[in-house]
C-alpha cells in the first residue's frame, strides 16, 4: 500500500470524533496562516477594514474601487510609530540641537527647545508639530541638505527606544504595518503625509514602512542654493518654508497627487489628521478613514486632546477608531 492509501485508511479507521477535530485545528490553522492582519484581535475595527479592502477590490460591486483611485495616506507620528517620548524625525538631530544652542544661547529661548534641554516630555509634547519644526530649524540652520540626511539611518539604527528597548527604526507598529501590506498586496499606493520635515522623513519611509521617499509629503524649511568648496549645494536657512499640519495636509496632498484618497489614517492627540481625514471623507464614492486612540499606558502611552476634538469628530463623520489597548494584539513587534 502506498503512502497516500496509508494516510486514507489511517484515516478512515479514526473514530468521527477524532477527524472533526482534526478538520477543526486545520481549518484553525489555514486560518491564522491567511489572516492578513493576525496583529489585530478580531472586533469590528478589523472586520471593517477587512470588509472595505473586499469591497474596494470587488470589479462590479457597490463599494469597487478602480485601481488607479486606490490611493492610501497615513499620517507617521503616533500612527505609523509612537511619537513619543520625541516624535522619530528629532532623534537624528538632538546632538545637532544641543550644539546648536551651546554656540547660540538665546535659541534655547524657544519652548520647544527649552522643554527638550529640561527632558520635559508634557511640554514637548505639548508644543506640536510647530514645535518639532523650531527644533529642526534650530538643528539644521547653515548646514546642507547632505549633511543632515547622512545620519539619519545610522543614528535611528543606533538610538534604543525608551519604552520599546528596539532601535527607533524597529519602532513601527506592528498591526500598521501588516495594514500598508494588506493594502499593497491589493492594489493601494501608500503615501505618508506628515507635520515632520519632508527631508528626514524621506529617509526613513522605505527602511521602514516600504513608502518610497517620492511618495512623502511632509513640513519644509527654507532652503537656498550656494556654493561650498567651488561645488553647488543646498543650505537649510532657519527658516520653515511649509508648515504640513492641520488645513495643510489636503493642500499638500493635492499638490503631490491631484486627487482624494480613498483610505486615511491618522491618530487623536494633536488634532493634525481630521482635515485630510474629512477631505477624504467627501470625496466621490467609497472611502474610509482610521483613527489611532492613544489609550493604552501600559503598552504604549495614554494621553488624548483636552476637548477630545478628533475622537469627537470621529464620532460626527463616521471615522473608524482603533483602540490601542483594544483592537491590537501587540504595538511594536521584536
Amino acid at each position: 500500500m502506498g503512502r497516500l492509501g496509508q494516510h486514507h485508511a489511517a484515516f478512515t479507521s479514526s473514530k468521527p470524533a477524532t477527524i472533526i477535530v482534526i478538520l477543526l485545528l486545520s481549518a484553525s490553522a489555514a486560518f491564522a496562516q491567511n489572516d492578513p492582519l493576525p496583529s489585530w484581535n478580531d472586533t469590528p475595527t478589523k472586520r471593517a477594514i477587512l470588509d472595505f479592502v473586499e469591497r474596494a477590490t470587488t470589479e462590479g460591486g457597490v463599494g469597487f474601487v478602480s485601481r488607479e483611485d486606490r490611493v492610501a495616506v497615513f499620517d507617521m507620528d503616533g500612527t505609523l510609530v509612537p511619537e513619543k517620548p520625541v516624535p522619530i524625525a528629532l532623534v537624528p538631530v538632538l546632538t545637532d540641537i544641543k550644539e546648536a544652542v551651546a554656540r547660540k544661547p538665546f535659541l534655547g529661548e524657544k519652548p520647544a527647545v527649552a522643554a527638550l534641554l529640561k527632558g520635559d516630555e508634557e511640554a514637548l509634547h505639548a508644543a506640536g508639530q510647530q514645535g518639532i519644526l523650531d527644533l529642526v530649524a534650530v538643528a539644521t540652520d547653515g548646514r546642507t541638505t547632505e549633511e543632515i540626511v547622512k545620519n539619519v539611518k545610522p543614528l535611528l539604527d543606533k538610538e534604543a527606544h525608551p519604552k520599546f528597548a528596539v532601535p527607533y527604526s524597529k519602532t513601527v507598529y506592528q498591526p500598521m504595518r501588516e495594514l500598508l501590506a494588506l493594502l499593497a498586496e491589493n492594489g493601494f499606493q501608500n503615501w505618508i503625509c506628515s507635520g515632520s520635515p519632508v527631508l528626514i522623513t524621506r529617509e526613513l519611509s522605505m527602511e521602514m514602512f516600504t513608502i518610497p521617499a517620492e511618495r512623502v509629503i511632509g513640513s519644509t524649511a527654507g532652503t537656498k542654493l550656494d556654493e561650498r568648496e567651488g561645488r553647488t549645494v543646498l543650505v537649510f536657512d532657519g527658516t520653515i518654508d511649509k508648515f504640513n499640519d492641520g488645513a495643510g495636509k489636503p493642500v499638500g496632498i493635492n499638490l503631490a497627487m491631484g486627487r482624494r484618497p480613498v483610505f486615511v489614517g491618522g491618530n487623536e492627540g494633536g488634532r493634525g489628521d481630521i482635515a485630510m481625514m474629512r477631505w477624504s471623507k467627501d470625496r466621490n464614492g467609497p472611502s474610509f478613514q482610521l483613527l489611532i486612540d492613544h489609550d493604552d499606558g501600559e503598552r504604549e502611552y495614554a494621553y488624548s486632546e483636552s476637548d477630545d476634538y478628533s475622537l469627537n469628530a470621529a464620532g460626527k463623520y463616521g471615522f473608524q477608531v482603533v483602540s490601542m489597548r483594544n483592537d491590537w494584539k501587540t504595538i511594536v513587534g521584536k
